[in-house]
């Protein structure tokens, strides 16, 4: 008499009884009882049910081998559940814009990774293997944020009594990450970035990259600058009389605080042409020249891909091989090019509007901008002047 299952399970057993009924069942091998797996009790009526068991029971114990929570099926505290009150919460709602897109990206891998598992299963050796399966495929600063934002969710599993109190599991899991980028412009790159945006049409951008590298705020302060943020002011800097400067003031979206400093001589043109060109009724500086509106992230940094790649042209140190120039480097480039021309680190912290002047390793501790001593890091960036030939 035939089997009543005729493919080959791994585990998957059948015995005729005397009666000549069939027995079916799944039997894990000593080493996977070890695991804490057992015998599962299949149906020989119900072929098709009894090979997903058995399939399922495989699986499972291929989740254990690598360290991972088992699977379920929906239902109460998952972390696709966790994500879902998470983001609900004040926790969540009351960061920054700028913070609130850059955790959604990450909750969105983590569902994709974890969102069936309960919260209360993950452990410490789990975290580990699965940070350093993130740091070998992805890389340090990748596997640095998930899991920081990871370490976020078991807090909150913590305080919603989905986890026992003091149980993170990404708790001293010893992270780290990359090591910092120090890329910053040279003159003649910024100089082939404006000449190429000005080629291909697109003087947002070239004021964009004016900003950026003259007064330097983060890319997303630049995207979302509004016309009403640039003013002239007549200001007396030095005690040697007033004179008139085009303020740029806005609110920063890391942290909240206001910033206020006087636009760069060089990029003061490229603001200005924004201000005349704005028809009636816009509210943002920069708008793309071919859409017509305001920049989104994703079309910012194709304009910035595009403008990059032609100025290579003449100039291919900005996207040489390891160490092409992003776009975050031009606000690098500004505190180097100030501290050359003089100014200190406490004035350039002012303009970057953090404590860079104050914490050389993070530069990230909240310090009030003084609008004066933003203008003397802004004014001590001047262009190197061309060296004349020696006399004989």
């Amino acid at each position: 008499m035939p089997k009543p299952i005729r493919e080959t399970i791994k585990g998957l057993r059948q015995r005729q009884r005397s009666d000549g009924s069939w027995r079916v069942w799944w039997e894990p091998v000593a080493a996977e009882k070890q695991l804490g797996f057992a015998s599962v009790e299949l149906d020989a009526d119900r072929p098709a049910w009894s090979i997903k068991q058995a399939t399922q029971q495989n699986d499972a114990i291929e989740r254990a081998r690598r360290g991972e929570p088992a699977k379920v099926k929906g239902g109460p505290r998952t972390i696709d559940a966790l994500i879902v009150d998470y983001r609900k919460s004040r926790h969540f709602l009351d960061k920054k814009p700028a913070t609130r897109r850059s955790y959604t990206t990450n909750l969105n891998a983590i569902a994709r990774k974890w969102g069936p598992h309960r919260a209360a299963d993950f452990t410490k050796p789990v975290m580990h293997e699965w940070y350093e399966t993130l740091r070998k495929n992805n890389g340090p600063d990748q596997a640095l944020q998930l899991t920081g934002m990871m370490s976020i969710l078991m807090w909150f599993a913590e305080i919603r009594g989905w986890r026992a109190e003091g149980t993170n599991p990404c708790y001293q899991l010893k992270r780290q990450s990359s090591t910092r980028r120090h890329r910053h412009a040279t003159w003649a790159e910024y100089d082939a970035l404006i000449d190429a945006a000005t080629a291909l049409g697109m003087p947002a951008m070239a004021c964009a990259i004016a900003l950026a590298t003259l007064c330097p705020p983060r890319q997303v302060d630049v995207i979302e600058t509004k016309l009403a943020d640039f003013t002239w002011a007549s200001v007396d800097l030095d005690g040697t009389g007033p004179r008139d400067l085009l303020v740029w003031g806005l609110t920063l979206s890391k942290r909240g605080n206001a910033n206020a400093k006087p636009v760069h001589p060089e990029a003061m043109a490229h603001v200005q042409a924004m201000l005349d060109a704005a028809p009636e009724g816009q509210t943002y500086l920069l708008h793309d020249h071919a859409t017509h509106a305001p920049f989104s992230g994703d079309l910012f940094r194709k304009r910035w891909a595009t403008i990059r790649a032609h100025a290579a042209k003449t100039c291919p140190s900005l996207t040489a091989p390891g160490k092409q120039l992003q776009f975050r480097d031009l606000r690098r480039t500004f505190g180097v090019w100030a501290r050359a021309g003089g100014a200190t680190k406490n004035d350039v912290g002012d303009v970057l509007g953090n404590s860079a002047g104050t914490d050389p390793v993070l530069g990230e501790i909240y310090m009030p901008a003084s609008f004066e001593t933003a203008a003397r890091a802004v004014f001590a960036v001047e262009r190197p002047k061309p060296k004349g030939r020696k006399q004989a």
